[in-house]
């Protein structure tokens, strides 16, 4: 009887102590690494199928590259018959699931990630290379300030937020590198891929602990050729009405007040039509909405002075009609070129460096 009940203690105490040791080594920075442990990473942008610019977010099909050592990882290749183990889909889910992980985070991802598919090698010399490939959204930042002429740096942060910058930090090497890169065919339309770029930062994290990480950016820039017939053909049509009320004689201002109203209504209709159809082109005060708006003032100030300098004009014997005819005459070429410049300055200032 005691030697049941020692032994029933003994099998208690086994089954008690395997899952702590088995969390322990799951959880712990592994043991003869030089701290802080170095965990590389790499980036394959793959796709970018979607960017809304006015909600800030971006939908991105990617593909990471986790590379670290973990020396209770090594095996004998003699023994096992090859230098490296690769696990795909089901298989590498439950070897992740029994091993030391890094949990490399992406700070601005928005929700789950969508088809997630992950492979798993391991390597003699206890190295361990993951690659996770999924499609996912992310917030980022979108300067509209130079639409639709503009470019576009989409970043994405990676972090590890169970360790400490002291246990751990994310690093990227001229080998990592080679795995990281943009394809050069985008679904998303209007858009071209021009960079793939890497910098570090740290973030403050919980009891004021400094925490690696590591930011990628991914530089697109917009067919903006592909805008001309769409964007600024109509406000150019749209202002051309103020040249038949300078340069037309004859005419009362009524008529030209009804030219003007229509052209006023028009550019209306054109900042209603751009914002549905370019999400950001006038809500965020891009080159295009200062073009529009100031097409507004114009031609208010268009019509204001055609009805200020026509009677005097009509009349030959007014005592301000030569006065009035000069400012007409000088009226015509100074202000459309006035407003040709205006808006070219707008669009050279929003070029992209």
């Amino acid at each position: 009887m005691r030697e049941l009940l020692t032994l029933l203690i003994l099998l208690a105490a086994g089954l008690l102590a395997d899952p702590a040791q088995a969390r322990a080594g799951k959880e712990g920075v592994p043991d003869g690494v030089e701290l802080p442990m170095q965990v590389r990473v790499g980036l394959h942008v793959l796709d970018i199928t979607e960017v809304k610019e006015v909600a800030g977010r971006a939908r991105l099909h990617i593909e990471v590259t986790q590379r670290w050592t973990d020396p209770r990882r090594r095996f004998d290749p003699v023994e096992v018959g090859a230098t490296r183990v690769d696990r795909v889909g089901a298989e590498a889910d439950q070897f992740l699931a029994g091993i030391w992980t890094p949990g490399v985070a992406i700070d601005n991802q928005i929700g789950e990630p969508r088809s997630r598919t992950q492979a798993i090698s391991a390597y003699a010399d206890g190295s361990i290379v993951m690659v996770e490939r999924y499609e996912a959204d992310f917030r980022v930042a979108i300067d509209m300030s130079a639409f639709p002429i503009d470019r576009q740096k989409l970043t994405l942060s990676f972090s590890l937020p169970r360790y400490a910058k002291q246990e751990a930090m994310l690093v990227t090497t001229e080998s990592d590198r080679q795995f990281s890169r943009i394809d050069n065919k985008l679904s998303v339309i209007d858009w071209r891929p021009l960079d793939l770029t890497f910098f570090y930062d740290e973030a403050t994290g919980w009891n004021a602990r400094s925490y690696s990480r590591l930011n990628s950016t991914v530089g697109i820039e917009r067919l903006s050729e592909r805008y001309l017939l769409r964007l600024f053909i109509p406000i150019l049509s749209t202002l051309a009405v103020s040249l038949f009320v300078l340069w037309i004689p004859g005419a009362a201002p009524k008529d030209h007040g009804g030219l003007v109203f229509s052209a006023l209504l028009a550019l209306a209709a054109i900042s209603f039509t751009y914002e549905a159809s370019f999400p950001g082109s006038i809500s965020l005060n891009t080159p295009i909405a200062k073009i529009i708006s100031l097409g507004y003032f114009y031609l208010v100030v268009v019509v204001l002075i055609d009805a200020l300098l026509w009677k005097p004009c009509a009349d030959p014997t007014a005592r301000l009609h030569g006065l009035a005819s000069g400012i007409r005459a000088h009226s015509r070429w100074a202000l459309p070129s006035i407003m040709v410049i205006l808006c070219l300055a707008l669009v050279v200032r929003g070029l992209p460096a």
